[in-house]
């Protein structure tokens, strides 16, 4: 079952679970870039969500980010702060990844950003963009950069079960996810024992010890 839908056609849901708009869940919030032209809005101490992170934070919980901003770089653009446990996607050029904010951050333009209510636990949110992830793509509209334009994310319903399910499906995904990002790891240094074999071999070979 496809748990997200941007419009009218939606699965039957499970047992226990219902379509709400995603809106009535969580608060929707854009991001911002503040000027350029300003070096002094930059180099502070609130972390800046950009394009250049969301790749290696795919999937994780973002505590620092390349770039950081100040209070006077929010105060004199249309940047905001957002919460800890925000849920961001990218909504351009990187259509569809996401992270959680694990501390108080500011977003680009490049990303829609939901801080979730009392009935909807950000883990499960991420795990249902992170799902839908090839059905956002189809979503996205441009002729040089793809986009998933506001009016569409608007439209946004999730498929969720009670608060306290949503909560046992993350935390069973949480584990899933560090098991398997483990093995990927051991995989990875076993490859490249591998590789470096055929070189130990060649030097073992031409001083005698073959």
């Amino acid at each position: 079952m496809l748990p997200l839908s941007a419009t009218s056609t939606r699965t039957q849901p499970p047992p226990g679970w219902a379509w709400h708009e995603l809106t009535s869940l969580a608060r929707l919030e854009s991001g911002h870039t503040p000027s350029r032209q300003r070096p002094d809005w930059w180099g502070g101490d609130i972390p800046w969500i950009s394009l250049a992170d969301i790749r290696e934070l795919d999937g994780r919980t973002a505590y620092d980010t390349k770039e950081h901003t100040n209070e006077l770089g929010i105060a004199n653009s249309a940047a905001r702060i957002l919460p800890a446990g925000t849920v961001v996607l990218s909504r351009t050029a990187s259509v569809g990844f996401v992270t959680i904010m694990g501390r108080s951050m500011a977003p680009s333009q490049d990303f829609v950003n939901w801080v979730c209510g009392p009935g909807l636990e950000s883990r499960f949110l991420a795990y249902v963009l992170r799902a839908s992830r090839g059905y956002l793509r189809t979503l996205s509209s441009g002729a040089i950069h793809q986009t998933i334009y506001m009016p569409t994310v608007e439209a946004f319903n999730v498929c969720v079960p009670t608060l306290p399910e949503q909560k046992r499906i993350a935390d069973r995904l949480d584990r899933h996810m560090v098991a398997a990002e483990q093995a990927t790891k051991l995989a990875e240094a076993q490859l490249a024992a591998i590789g470096a074999l055929p070189a130990a071999l060649l030097r073992r070979a031409f001083t005698g010890e073959l």
